[in-house]
């Protein structure tokens, strides 16, 4: 599978990025005058421009390795977005792209950090480790920040898990009265397609947990609520046969890049 590179500095994109959603709706008018309209969800398209500059020339080989992979605007590819949370359904963890342990409970309707009430409480009532995990489509060997808030009315121990087959890291956190956004960073030394992020929970133990995000990043960004859409397009295409690319320095070159994927 073709994935969009990252940049050496683990980002996808640098600013300023423009993200653009175009949907259309279809009208018919009936002869008794009546207007009936509906979206029209085959014409949803997300468009991207990405502006670059003082890319490496290694930085440089990776975008026009894609663009010759791809034939231009022929074939497609996965791109994370860069201004989205990879998950989908970052509030409701029973969901089905969530994969619970089956001794782990879910309580909705708990009162979040932004004063709404979206927060869930996870209970582990097994005897051993319970986790819950979602996987999404990027390539495991990506530098991903996935972060999420917890707290609990008991300090407790529990990890973040990052998962792929063959490599798994769990990072230990606290948990305690007062909500705290939780991250962990980096990349795995696996190369697949497809990585996992999510909690694990010692045996007994209850938290409360809001608002689970993965980006392709070092850092965690601003929360960025999702449904039943994540920031990962897999039939991404560039949106021109042209690849311009100017070198301003030794090592040193510019370009833009617009991209575009249906919703």
């Amino acid at each position: 599978m073709l994935y969009y590179p990252q940049l050496t500095t683990g980002s996808i994109s640098q600013f300023p990025v423009t993200r653009t959603v175009n949907m259309r709706t279809v009208a018919n008018q009936l002869p008794s005058g009546f207007t009936i309209r509906m979206a029209d969800t085959g014409a949803q398209k997300v468009q991207w421009r990405l502006v670059y500059s003082d890319l490496t020339d290694g930085e440089r080989a990776s975008l026009e390795g894609l663009f010759e992979a791809s034939a231009g605007q022929l074939n497609t590819f996965t791109f994370l977005d860069p201004t989205d949370n990879l998950l989908m359904w970052s509030e409701d963890w029973t969901q089905s792209v969530w994969t619970p342990d089956a001794l782990l409970q879910f309580a909705g309707g708990v009162a979040d950090p932004l004063g709404g009430s979206a927060a869930m409480q996870l209970t582990n009532t097994a005897q051993t480790t319970q986790q819950i995990v979602q996987n999404t489509s990027g390539p495991s060997s990506f530098v991903y920040c996935f972060s999420v808030y917890v707290r609990s009315n008991v300090p407790a121990a529990i990890q973040l898990v990052v998962t792929a087959t063959g490599q798994t890291t769990l990072t230990a956190v606290t948990t305690g009265a007062s909500w705290k956004r939780v991250t962990t960073s980096g990349s795995l030394s696996v190369q697949q397609e497809g990585i996992g992020f999510g909690v694990q929970l010692p045996a007994g133990v209850q938290v409360d947990a809001f608002g689970a995000q993965v980006e392709a990043q070092p850092g965690a960004g601003l929360y960025k609520q999702t449904i039943d859409l994540g920031g990962v397009y897999s039939s991404t295409r560039f949106s021109s046969d042209l690849l311009a690319v100017t070198a301003t320095a030794p090592n040193q070159h510019s370009c833009q890049i617009g991209l575009i994927s249906s919703l």
